[in-house]
This record gives structure tokens, C-alpha cells and sequence, in this order.
């Protein structure tokens, strides 16, 4: 006796196509949007939106330098803001892993990997 299988996969079939007069114009990616990682985004650009604002003359790497410069400065300074700050950037890092996993899904068990590899040895 065969079972019968524990998914039950049902949707609506519109039409089904053999073939394809036309050009494929674009492609429908069904995945909804992380709100937390456009925020974190919109605090970035926003933060670098203001070191240019202030140093209007500044190249990119000075830029960086000051950015650089205020986060080494800002866990002592101001903590809460600190917090804010890795939180945002945790989004945007783990948006991005996330992003990777979907688009090659190959490359998600070495992420995978290197991930638990870094709670082991940041465990100790």
C-alpha cells in the first residue's frame, strides 16, 4: 500500500503555457520584503548622508576614517547609540547572508559553517 504524502500542495493553475511567443521582460521573485533591513539601510545611508554633510570637502576615505574614528570612540561615549548601531548593522549583515543563501543556495552550508564555528569559538 502506498501513503499518501504528508505535503499537501494546492493552488490555483491559471494557465499553463508551452511555449513562449514573447521576450521574458522580467523575472517575479515571491519573497516579502524585511522591513528591518530597508530601516537599517535608511540609518546608513542617513549617517552617511551627515559625515558628508559636515565635511563637505572630505575624499571617501576620509570619510571612512571619521566614521571609523566615531565607532571606536562611541562604546565608551555612548553606549545606548552603540547598541543601536550593532543592532543595525547585524540586520543589514544578516539581510545580506540571507540574500546570498536564497540567490546561491550552494553557499549556505559553508555560512552555515563558518556561523557555528564563530559561536563555538566565541563561546570560549
Amino acid at each position: 500500500m502506498t501513503q499518501s504524502s504528508k505535503y499537501q500542495i494546492a493552488t490555483d493553475v491559471n494557465q499553463i503555457i508551452e511555449q513562449n511567443p514573447g521576450t521574458v521582460i522580467g523575472k517575479q521573485n515571491n519573497y516579502p520584503t524585511n522591513y528591518k533591513v530597508t530601516a537599517a539601510l535608511k540609518s546608513i545611508s542617513q549617517l552617511l548622508e551627515n559625515v558628508r554633510t559636515k565635511n563637505p570637502q572630505a575624499s571617501d576615505a576620509e570619510i571612512l576614517d571619521i566614521i571609523t574614528k566615531g565607532f571606536e570612540t562611541m562604546p565608551q561615549n555612548n553606549p545606548k547609540q552603540w547598541q543601536r548601531w550593532r543592532d543595525t548593522l547585524s540586520i543589514v549583515c544578516a539581510g545580506g547572508i540571507e540574500s546570498i543563501k536564497v540567490l546561491f543556495p550552494a553557499a549556505g552550508i559553508p555560512i552555515e559553517l563558518g556561523k557555528r564555528f564563530n559561536e563555538i569559538y566565541n563561546r570560549k
